[in-house]
This record gives C-alpha cells, structure tokens and sequence, in this order.
C-alpha cells in the first residue's frame, strides 16, 4: 500500500501543478470578467485540495525508519496546537487541556508524531460543532507508557462506518481524502502504540492514543 499511495502521488504531482499554473496565468490574463475569475478560483480551490491529497500519499507512503527521541508527547501536541490555532480560531473552537505529567517520556520520532496529530486535531475540528469544545486529556506513567483522549462533540459515527475509519480511502466526508487516519495508524504502530476511535451518542467521538513509556 505504501508502495501504491507513493506511485499515485508522483503520477498525480506533476498534472496537478500544470493545472494549478495554467489557472494563474488565466486568472492574470483574465482580470475583467467576473465569470472567468469565479471559475479560476474554484479550479485553484480544487488544485489545491488534490495538492493537499498528494502530500498526505506521499507521507503514507514514505517507508524510513523512525528517527527516535525521548521526550515527552506532550510537547508536540503544544506545537501541533499552536500550528492549528488559526483553524481553531476560524470555527471558534476552544480545546479543553488536560497535560500528561511533564517528566514522562516516550521514544518518538517527533516530526512523524506531529503528523498524526496534525491529523487528529483536523478530523476534530472538522467534525466539531461550531463554537464548541474540543477535549484533550494525556495521562501515564513511567510504567504504563503515555495516553491521550481527544473528544468532538460532532456527530456520532454509525457502527458499520467506525469499524472502517482507519481504512485507506474511507471517509464519510465530501473532500476528504480518506488518508489522514490510515496514516496516524500506520506511525503509531511503527512506534510500538496503538490509536482507537469510539464514538457514543452523549459523550461524541474519542480518539485514543497510546505509546510505550522510554525504557
């Protein structure tokens, strides 16, 4: 699979952005008519999006060993959060933090990390209701390992389709990919940890992240 999401992104790159460049060049040539530019924009727009889905075909299939660090996950959900702050923002989202203990620490490669949980706070915020609450509580221990809950209280996921969400190319969601949870899955297996997703009418949608503590 990693092999095929690597040859259909690199198929898919070079066309898109011939796509991407013939419409700017549209778009600069074509200022006066309105009809022109709306149509330029939603060709960008879309451009855009298949860019974005290339990027994440190609993360998927990107096969190299973990470049490991102790350090404590913790810290990268602070990075992650504070990259996705405009995101938050632009849906008047609040995340409700609880931290893990801050001496506890895991063997993670951090930038692959902060992929997953790039991913993770996207599907939250994407499926959240707007100017809602998103929480996120990490806990462990030195003996237990690390762990975190993040919770949307966005609609509840139907048992027939929380049993394929970590399938490659499934999703219940016009524009997206279906890639972003097959790709938190995959790194959080290379780093020895496990991810699971429940969803519970009155309690919403829980992503669980577990990592080993350093030995």
């Amino acid at each position: 699979m990693g092999h095929m999401a690597s040859g259909i992104a690199n198929e898919l790159r070079a066309p898109v952005l011939g796509i991407s460049s013939a419409a700017q060049l549209l778009r600069f040539r074509a200022t006066e008519d309105p009809v022109i530019e709306k149509n330029v924009g939603r060709i960008l727009h879309e451009a855009e999006r298949l860019n974005r889905m290339v990027a994440s075909l190609l993360e998927y299939g990107r096969i190299e060993p973990l470049n490991l660090t102790v350090a404590n996950p913790d810290d990268v959900w602070d990075r992650v959060l504070e990259q996705q702050r405009g995101a938050l923002e632009r849906r008047s989202l609040l995340v409700d933090r609880i931290r893990a203990p801050d001496n506890l620490k895991c063997a993670i490669d951090v930038d692959r990390l902060s992929v997953v949980f790039r991913h993770l706070i996207a599907n939250a915020v994407e499926a959240s209701q707007e100017a809602g609450d998103i929480f996120l509580t990490s806990s462990g221990n030195d003996n237990t390992g690390w762990s975190c809950h993040l919770r949307n209280d966005g609609d509840i996921i139907a048992g027939d389709e929380l049993s394929r969400v970590f399938d490659m190319f499934f999703t219940t969601r016009t524009g997206n990919a279906g890639i972003g949870l097959a790709t938190a899955r995959r790194l959080i297996e290379q780093h020895g940890g496990s991810i699971e997703i429940t969803s519970i009418p009155q309690s919403g949608t829980t992503v669980t992240v577990a990592l080993p503590a350093a030995v």
